[in-house]
């Protein structure tokens, strides 16, 4: 190993280590709301997208289409985030007959698996944008 390749390797390592140490911090109240955004777009099973904007801390409104135009409203999201991992909940939960995200959450994306009325339901994924996106 050359002295220019050991300095690099240590660099990384450093980088890696101060890394590692932040997804502690993303608990931290200013981290999480940083992570969490404030517009969500995102889609799932069957062709369904949505749009979800926060009102409040972890509540969110959300706007949901189907492929053939319907539109439906959902006024009670909530989005939950501990270290790198992300809990939604819609209409009480999947347990309550609405459904539940799980996944893992990234600054500006999150994906993972949901259910609705205490079934599997497929995969979700979303982009996460601190202001809501021209379109």
């Amino acid at each position: 190993m050359t002295r220019s390749t050991t300095v690099c390797a240590l660099a990384a390592a450093v980088l890696a280590g101060a890394l590692a140490g932040g997804v502690t911090a993303q608990n931290l109240p200013v981290a999480m709301e940083a992570m969490r955004g404030h517009h969500w777009h995102g889609g799932e099973c069957c062709g369904w997208t949505w749009d979800w904007v926060q009102q409040s801390g972890p509540s969110f409104s959300g706007t949901f289409r189907n492929p053939n135009g319907q539109q439906l409203q959902e006024p009670n999201i909530i989005i939950s985030i501990s270290g790198n991992q992300v809990q939604i909940v819609r209409a009480g939960g999947s347990a309550a007959g609405g459904c539940t995200y799980n996944g893992t959450i990234r600054v500006g994306s999150a994906e993972g698996t949901y259910a609705c009325a205490g079934k599997p339901a497929g995969a979700w994924a979303a982009t996460i944008y601190q202001t809501a996106p021209t379109r």
